[in-house]
């Protein structure tokens, strides 16, 4: 801004013109001051025209200027420094997104993908399941198929313990194309091996730790015997089984053990296990039959679509060594299956489930195709 001095200095010269003028213009018509009173009034007129000069010079101060005794005016508030707004209450937790019958609240459906390595039932409580199955298998001369009912009871005995009884009945037709025009069928009906087994929580979950489940089961050799006793006497190149028969039991006594592990990734239970099974030799009409050890192992995931319905993806597969009469061993009786399994787990109404299921063969010793029913009731 301009200082103070310089803002005199025009004004100034506004003053020193005006009389100048006026007394150029006296000089130029002397007829207008003929007289010393002329000459006066002139001057006095020049003081008031310099008054009135200097008081127009200062009415922009005095308009910015408060006048004196007048209140002076608050200045005007600040304008509100813009501030982000203050976050809102914290809401409330949401329920749960998968709730559950109250009756059912610690009963984990996913794992009733795979129920028979797992522990759901809590002591006191029972279940009741009936499984219906079907399987067929497309071979090069021949086609088996079997039609299987396998009901199964548990009851929970204390924390993290189960056992459970299965009895399994079964159909099963081998049919024989010799020709083109000729197929002889082969069809047993029968009830199979029973099974006594428990299952332990060995331990619960962790952040990063699985949970573990242990399996101990007594095979008991209620189902027909599969061995033959030829009438020649056993042979390296005839193998002593009715494979009617061997499809769904083993006549024999048998332990087995197993481990599942278990891992819950909401919405999803990551599992596998492994089980080994060891089959006692049998004697039979003088002939020591020695089934084949077995090992069994599945992986899978199942998915939680809503808190009535779960998906299963499951993986399954076995290695059966080979079937020993005497001292000849049946290289031809070693197989080796792999199955994938999808299943759904649905339920109807409290304790009560259905779980359809079918099962493709992934290997050429496997079944082509499996399909499954399962009724589920626990009390």
């Amino acid at each position: 801004m301009p200082s103070r001095r310089q803002d005199v200095r025009p004004r100034i010269a506004k003053r020193a013109i005006l009389p100048a003028a006026l007394l150029l213009g006296s000089a130029a018509f002397p007829a207008i001051a003929q007289s010393d009173g002329d000459r006066a009034a002139l001057m006095e007129r020049i003081r008031l025209l310099e008054q009135r000069l200097e008081q127009l010079e200062r009415a922009p101060q005095r308009a910015s200027r408060p006048a004196p005794g007048r209140p002076v005016a608050a200045p005007a508030p600040a304008a509100p420094v813009a501030t982000a707004p203050a976050p809102p209450p914290s809401a409330p937790a949401e329920p749960a997104a998968r709730l559950r019958d109250p009756r059912e609240e610690d009963i984990p459906q996913e794992a009733f993908v795979f129920r028979d390595q797992a522990v759901t039932l809590r002591p006191g409580k029972a279940e009741l399941s009936l499984d219906l199955g079907y399987l067929r298998d497309r071979r090069t001369v021949s086609t088996d198929r079997s039609g299987s009912a396998v009901l199964t009871g548990r009851v929970g005995l204390l924390d993290g313990v189960e056992a459970a009884i299965t009895l399994p009945f079964f159909i099963a037709t081998r049919s024989f194309e010799l020709s083109p025009t000729f197929v002889t069928d082969r069809e047993t009906r029968a009830m199979g091996d029973v099974t006594a087994q428990v299952n332990i929580r060995g331990w619960g979950e962790r952040e990063y730790r699985p949970g573990a489940v242990f399996t101990a089961a007594l095979v008991t050799p209620t189902g027909p015997s599969p061995f033959v006793n030829p009438a020649q006497g056993i042979t390296p190149q005839q193998v002593p089984v009715d494979i009617t028969q061997f499809i769904s039991t083993r006549a024999a006594w048998a332990l087995r053990g197993g481990v599942q592990m278990f891992k819950t990734m909401d919405p999803l239970v990551l599992f596998g296990g492994v089980a080994y099974e060891y089959a006692f030799p049998v004697e039979q009409s003088g002939i020591t039959f020695r089934p084949g050890w077995r090992i069994s192992y599945n992986a899978g995931v199942s998915f939680a679509l809503s808190d009535r319905s779960t998906l299963g993806f499951t993986f399954i597969g076995n290695y059966t060594a080979a079937l020993q009469a005497n001292s000849i061993q049946y290289r031809a009786t070693a197989s080796e299956a792999a199955v994938f399994r999808l299943s759904l787990v649905q339920r109807l109404a409290p304790g009560l489930w259905i779980e359809p299921s079918l099962g493709m063969g992934l290997v050429s010793e496997s079944p082509n195709v499996q399909v499954g029913l399962g009724l589920r009731y626990r009390f």
